[in-house]
């Protein structure tokens, strides 16, 4: 099972969070939540997702 990583339009190829599970998106805030149980809330938008590289990445303004 691939699940999605977070990335930051600014930080390059690192990862913000892995593993992600759950994301509901509100606006300029984006909530997920890890397979582990991990909750995190993001600030910015969602800019692209790639399901094939399990990738989304969030654009701050």
């Amino acid at each position: 099972m691939c699940l999605a990583k977070v990335y930051e339009t600014t930080e390059g190829d690192k990862p913000i969070l892995e593993d992600i599970a759950y994301m509901i998106i509100e606006g300029e805030q984006v909530e997920v939540e890890t397979l582990f149980g991990e909750r995190r809330i993001l600030q910015g938008r969602v800019r692209q997702v790639d399901f094939v590289k399990s990738r989304v990445q969030l654009e701050k303004d």
